[in-house]
C-alpha cells in the first residue's frame, strides 16, 4: 500500500512559513482592506525587488534570447554545474577582488539561493546535529525537517548580542549562518566569524554561510564573505545570489561554493566538491541559459556601477523608512548594511501586536518576527526592497503621528 512521506506529512499538517504567510498574514491584510477600502497599503513583507534590471543585463538577455531563435546560434542543455564563463566570472570578478582565490570547479550555479541551500543539506547524514540561528529564515529549518533530521539546536540572536549568536556550547555538525542577516538585519564582525571558523575546524563541523545580502555591507570592517576568514575554505560552504543586487528575483540565479579544501570525517580534499557535483547532476539540469548570460553581464566591470546604484537605492529606502519608524517611537535594528529593518515593539507587545499596530495606523505590512522563531517574538520584519515612493509615503504618515 502506498504511503506518504512522513517528513513531508509532518510539514503538511503543521504551519510552514509559506502557509502562515498565506493563511494568516495575507487574510488579515485582505480583511483590513475590505473594512478600510480608502486606506493605502504599503507592502513591506516580502524580500522581493522592485528596481529595474541594469541596462547592460537587459542587452545581454535580449542578445541571448535572439540567438535562441536561430539554428546556427541555438543552444539547449548547458553544464549542470553552470556556464563555465559565469563560474569564472564569479571567481575572478566577485571573489578575487575580496582577496579570495577560488576555482571554477568549486562554484555550482543554481536557480537561486534557496535551491542552492536546499541542495547542500543533501551532503550530510540524517543523524547530524544541526545548529540554526534563532530567529532564522524558515526554509533552512524546513529543508532539514523534510529530509528527516530532528536533532536541531538553536543559537539565540537578540538585541543584547546584536543578533550575532555565541558559538555552540556543545558539539554540532552543521551550522547555518546568515550575514547580513535575514530577518534581523544584523552583521557579524571578522572576530565573530573567526570564532565560528575556529570552532568548525576544531570539531570538523561545516558552516553553511548565506551571503545573499553581502553587497549591502558598507562598513569596510565587516566581511562580505566567510572566506575572508583564514581557514574558512576548510570548513565552510557559501551561498550567493543575483536576486537583490541585480533584480534577478524573477530570473532566478544564484550559486554555491563547495571548496576543494573542505573536508569532514572520513573524507579527503575534493571529495565533498565531487559529491555535490554528483548530487546536483541528479536533481538539477542547470539554470536557465538566459539567466546565466545575464549573470555574466552583471559581473562585468561596466555593470558593477549600475548594480551599486541598485544597492544604494534600497539602502536609501531603509534610511527613509527607519527615520519615520523611529520618529513614531519604535526601536529599530538593521537598515544599515542590510535592506531589512527589524522593529521591536513596546514592552509586552507580541509580534502580531506590532504587525497590527503598523497595519492599522499606517497601512504598513511586515512579517511578524515570531514566524522566524521564538526569539523573534515581539519583533516585526520590514523589507525596504520596495518602491521609493512607498517608503516616503509610509515614513511621512508615521512622522505625522509623531507630530501630533
Amino acid at each position: 500500500m502506498t504511503t506518504t512521506n512522513p517528513n513531508l506529512n509532518q510539514l503538511f499538517t503543521s504551519d510552514t512559513f509559506a502557509d502562515m504567510i498565506k493563511n494568516k498574514l495575507i487574510k488579515t491584510v485582505e480583511n483590513y482592506q475590505v473594512s478600510n477600502p480608502q486606506k493605502e497599503i504599503y507592502m513591506m513583507a516580502w524580500g522581493d525587488t522592485t528596481y529595474p534590471i541594469p541596462s547592460k543585463v537587459v542587452e545581454a538577455l535580449v542578445d541571448a534570447a535572439t540567438k535562441l531563435g536561430h539554428q546556427s546560434t541555438y543552444t539547449g542543455y548547458g553544464e549542470f554545474d553552470g556556464n563555465i564563463k559565469l563560474r569564472e566570472a564569479i571567481c575572478h570578478n566577485y571573489y578575487k577582488p575580496r582577496g579570495i582565490n577560488l576555482k571554477p570547479e568549486e562554484i555550482f550555479v543554481s536557480d537561486g539561493a534557496q535551491s542552492g541551500t536546499f541542495g547542500i543539506q543533501e551532503l550530510f547524514g540524517l543523524d547530524n546535529v544541526i545548529a540554526l540561528q534563532d530567529p532564522i529564515y524558515p526554509p533552512y529549518l524546513e529543508a532539514n525537517l523534510l529530509a528527516g533530521r530532528n536533532n536541531i539546536i538553536y543559537l539565540e540572536c537578540n538585541d543584547k548580542n546584536n543578533f550575532v549568536p555565541d558559538i555552540p556550547q556543545s558539539k554540532v555538525d552543521v551550522i547555518y549562518l546568515c550575514f547580513p542577516n535575514n530577518p534581523t538585519g544584523g552583521v557579524a564582525t571578522k572576530e565573530q566569524l573567526k570564532a565560528f571558523v575556529d570552532y568548525a575546524r576544531s570539531y570538523k563541523s561545516v558552516i553553511i554561510f548565506d551571503a545573499v545580502y553581502s553587497a549591502f555591507i558598507t562598513d569596510p570592517n565587516i566581511p562580505k564573505s566567510i572566506y575572508e576568514i583564514e581557514g574558512a575554505t576548510e570548513c565552510a560552504i557559501e551561498v550567493g545570489s543575483f536576486s537583490k543586487t541585480a533584480g534577478f528575483s524573477g530570473l532566478r540565479l544564484g550559486w554555491s561554493v563547495v571548496p576543494v579544501d573542505l573536508t569532514i570525517k572520513r573524507t579527503v580534499a575534493g571529495e565533498l566538491t565531487e559529491m555535490f557535483r554528483i548530487s546536483q547532476s541528479i536533481r538539477f539540469w542547470g539554470a536557465s541559459n538566459l539567466a546565466q548570460q545575464g549573470g555574466i553581464a552583471v559581473l562585468s566591470e561596466e555593470c558593477q556601477q549600475e548594480c551599486q546604484e541598485i544597492v544604494n537605492y534600497y539602502l536609501e529606502n531603509a534610511r527613509i523608512l527607519k527615520e519615520g519608524l523611529e520618529a513614531f517611537g519604535l526601536t529599530c535594528f538593521g537598515g544599515t548594511n542590510n535592506p531589512y529593518i527589524w522593529v521591536k515593539g513596546a514592552e509586552g507587545m507580541s509580534s502580531w501586536d506590532v504587525f497590527n499596530q503598523l497595519l492599522f495606523k499606517a497601512g504598513i505590512v511586515g512579517v511578524p518576527g515570531s514566524l522566524f522563531g521564538s526569539s523573534g517574538e515581539g519583533f516585526l520584519r520590514l523589507s525596504t526592497l520596495g518602491r521609493r515612493e512607498d517608503m516616503e509615503k509610509a515614513s511621512c504618515i508615521l512622522m505625522g503621528f509623531a507630530a501630533r
